[in-house]
């Protein structure tokens, strides 16, 4: 028999290699370890505790107050108010109290006993609840000296309108910012400008935040007093001065309002502006809106620069000026005026706005008498391009300079434009056609009030600074329009107009004591909204400058859609007018000098 196989044999050798090799991976792991412990412990033991200090270090933005807006007179348009957003920790206040807690707020917070009881009961998380977003720090005082268990604020800033709707249109709104995006300087929550000059000059009034660096309670977040590491003071926010003078702007505002009352009108705007300065002393309108009672962004747009409108016979000083320059007329420039004319071989048929028999006028009494036939006339004395400068010249189709948002250039199409037809020229000559702002047209007679020069139109009169340091602002920019001849031609004209209106039963351009330069305007539209509508709705101005004979103040109505027989410049428009300006005189303290207005012939042999 063959032998039996051998079984193999197990050698210790290959046991005690492996745990040599173990022994060996296990020594390389644990220097390894040790090397990395040293290297926490010793080379990095400082930006590891730093990073650990970080974690209960928390960076507090300290703000800058917004700036406040006033008026000429000192009257605070707009402020900022420091406010508490107070909360309570339901957990620190035992149950049985909770009630009496409840009605120990009310009163400050003026909310029922029942209705704070029930958000302490069911806060929306177990160590914190809003009781008031915002309360003054008169109330939040009363609610600190109760020393409540569990109560506590946290100081906000909000905004402040004193003065409610007066100006509310040029001052705008400032809110709190919701998104990083939408106020680039500042943080979220910080008040930044949404309209009017809130938004325009929101660098201004939003300064720079600082900073702190300070450390933390880790259970709730909250800084520990005394605990300031590093901290970065705010750059304080500088305050706006107006031009706007705030008595006038009220009285302003109140016969806008009533007239939109009377006539049942869309609205009305009224400029009170100073000729030679272009501060703007009020800018009204109606409808308006109080930023204090929530905002509706529909009625915050700022109708004398954002609303355009066809501004009717208002614009026949500019074809006046035009053809006395360019096209070779003089005031005594003879026309024989029907009540209807055909123009550009028959095609284009224009008529006066009331009836009359053929007449002869000099340009001065087509001015006068506000004659579309004259004017129609008139006009072909100039070329479309020379009509056109003239409109650009005086500032319609460009913006005004004031540089409120929303502000609307107008439309005035040039010659051989799209929208530019065979009719245009004459229709420019007496205010249809194109559109334009009531800032534009108080300009404009601003601008041939001061002697033939556009002087750019402001609001702001300066700047202060936290320490109260006043700084003017610049020096509007100017530049010539029209010859002071002319200007002085169109005056001498426009002082026609409350005489002529006067016979006819209008006498608002009248001033005791004062001589007035004034043009009355109807103009007729189209309601887009109404596929009948053509030409079924007016617009009525009136603009007047006084003192005539040393102009002061031009004060400039518009009044949209009046409803009722009564839609001409001189009845909607024109009492507005004298209200306004005679107030305005008064507030000025402009004394009357009982000048006679100067003879010009009206009517041609």
């Amino acid at each position: 028999m063959p032998p039996p196989a051998r079984r193999p044999v197990l050698r210790c050798a290959g046991s005690a290699r492996r745990l040599n090799l173990t022994l060996i991976v296990v020594a390389f792991v644990m220097s390894v370890l040790a090397a990395r412990l040293v290297q926490i412990q010793g080379m990095d033991s400082a930006g590891y505790a730093t990073a650990a200090a970080n974690l209960w270090m928390k960076t507090v933005p300290i703000p800058a107050v917004r700036g406040s807006i006033t008026t000429s007179d000192g009257a605070v348009l707009a402020m900022t108010v420091q406010t508490d957003l107070v909360f309570a920790d339901p957990a620190e206040i035992p149950a049985g109290m909770r009630a009496q807690v409840a009605a120990q707020l009310a009163g400050p917070l003026a909310e029922p006993a029942a209705t704070i009881l029930t958000e302490l009961d069911n806060p929306s998380s177990p160590e914190y609840q809003v009781l008031a977003p915002s309360v003054s720090q008169a109330a939040w005082n009363r609610i600190a000296d109760l020393n409540l268990p569990g109560i506590a604020s946290t100081p906000q800033s909000a905004p402040s309108y004193p003065n409610g709707d007066l100006a509310a249109d040029i001052v705008g709104y400032a809110q709190p910012c919701q998104a990083a995006a939408d106020c680039p300087r500042s943080d979220v929550g910080d008040l930044w400008g949404d309209a009017g000059l809130e938004e325009q000059y929101n660098k201004l009034l939003s300064g720079r935040n600082g900073s702190e660096k300070v450390e933390v309670d880790g259970a709730a977040g909250q800084p520990i007093p005394l605990t300031e590491v590093k901290s970065t003071a705010p750059v304080p926010a500088e305050n706006l001065r107006l031009t706007i003078n705030s008595s006038i702007q009220f009285e302003a505002d109140q016969v806008c309002k009533e007239r939109v009352t009377v006539f049942h009108a869309r609205n009305c705007t009224i400029i009170v502006m100073q000729p030679h300065t272009g501060a703007i002393l009020a800018m009204a309108q109606w409808p308006t809106y109080n930023p204090s009672d929530g905002i509706n962004v529909s009625a915050t747009a700022n109708l004398s620069t954002a609303d355009v409108f066809a501004p009717g016979s208002t614009l026949k000083s500019i074809t006046v000026a035009a053809a006395l320059e360019k096209g070779g007329q003089t005031p005594m420039s003879p026309y024989t005026i029907p009540y209807q004319i055909r123009v550009d071989h028959g095609l284009y048929p224009f008529h006066d706005a009331e009836l009359h028999p053929t007449v002869r006028y000099t340009i001065a009494g087509i001015l006068a008498h506000s004659s579309n036939v004259g004017m129609v006339q008139v006009v072909q004395h100039i070329t479309p391009q020379q009509q056109y400068a003239y409109l650009r010249n005086f500032g319609l189709g460009s913006y005004s300079g004031l540089g409120l948002p929303g502000e609307s250039a107008g439309l005035v199409p040039a010659p051989g434009s799209k929208f530019y037809y065979g009719d245009s020229p004459f229709e420019y000559s007496f205010g249809q056609g194109v559109s334009v702002t009531a800032i534009q047209m108080a300009s404009v007679y601003a601008t041939i009030a001061n002697d033939g020069v556009r002087v750019q139109p402001t609001l702001v009169a300066g700047t202060t600074s936290s320490t109260g340091a006043y700084k003017p602002a610049p020096r509007p920019a100017t530049r010539r329009v029209i010859k002071p001849k002319t200007a002085r031609e169109l005056m001498t004209m426009l002082q026609q107009v409350p005489g002529v209106d006067e016979q006819a039963g209008e006498p608002y351009g009248i001033l005791q004591g004062y001589p007035v330069a004034a043009k009355t305007g109807t103009a007729q539209v189209s309601d887009p909204s109404v596929a009948t509508c053509a030409l079924c709705q007016y617009g009525a101005s009136y603009i007047g400058i006084a003192p005539a004979n040393n102009p002061q103040l031009v004060v400039a109505v518009n009044i949209q859609d009046p409803q009722g027989h009564n839609y001409f410049g001189d009845e909607v428009a024109g009492p507005a007018f004298y209200d306004v300006m005679r107030f305005a005189l008064q507030a000025m303290k402009i004394p009357p000098d009982y000048a006679r207005t100067p003879n010009i012939r009206l009517t041609a042999p």
